[in-house]
């Protein structure tokens, strides 16, 4: 009975998310994104300013679908526990945050026709971007248990500031591969990110001639 009233509240709470991510973007589309407000987003989905702030933090978040991003457990463990190299790793550990942040699929292409319309919602974008990657960094300095830090002692750099670099070139490889095919990486962002990350190591470490 818990397990049914926890999908319940799920199910209304993404409604109510989805109701005020649609009347966001009804209103940009017809107003433009400066007279657009807080205010007429919640009255045009029918919800308080408090219910608005409750799911979305600013209402760029609102018009662009997106929330903060988190570290989902089992893409972590994955990290842990995968057979690629350090680098495709990290990239498809960054790209499974990032996805936290917004709708997969039909999210990705709406996201970005906003984004095309209205380029001072990069900026937003930018925000989620910075705070994926300093998730990723945090957990790669604090959250590797002894055991699996012996694991990775071969591959992954112990210096906090190489630690960074990596994070950062696993960034640069995930928006490669979703500008290189937005479609694909909707679709199939794992293989993307993977074949991206091919196309950097090879250039990393040219073979011998």
């Amino acid at each position: 009975m818990n397990e049914m009233n926890q999908g319940a509240r799920a199910a209304r709470r993404n409604q109510h998310w989805m109701k005020i991510h649609e009347a966001a973007v009804l209103l940009v589309l017809e107003k433009g994104l400066a007279a657009t407000t807080v205010d007429s987003i919640a009255a045009e989905a029918e919800v308080s300013r408090r219910s608005f702030f409750n799911y979305f933090p600013t209402k760029e978040d609102a018009v662009l679908g997106t929330r903060a991003p988190w570290l989902p457990e089992a893409d972590w463990e994955e990290f842990v526990s995968s057979k690629l190299e350090v680098l495709p790793r990290t990239a498809k550990l960054l790209a499974a945050v990032l996805n936290t942040s917004t709708q997969a699929g039909e999210g990705f292409r709406r996201r970005r026709e906003m984004v095309r319309a209205f380029p001072e919602l990069r900026r937003r974008t930018h925000v989620h971007v910075q705070a994926a990657e300093q998730l990723v960094a945090d957990a790669l300095i604090e959250r590797l248990k002894p055991h699996q830090a012996a694991l990775l002692a071969h591959e992954l750099p112990h210096d906090p500031g190489a630690q960074h670099a990596l994070v950062l070139l696993a960034g640069t490889i995930t928006r490669y591969a979703f500008t290189e095919d937005p479609e694909e990486f909707a679709n199939d962002w794992q293989s993307a990110v993977v074949r991206a990350s091919a196309m950097f190591s090879s250039l990393l470490d040219p073979p011998v001639r």
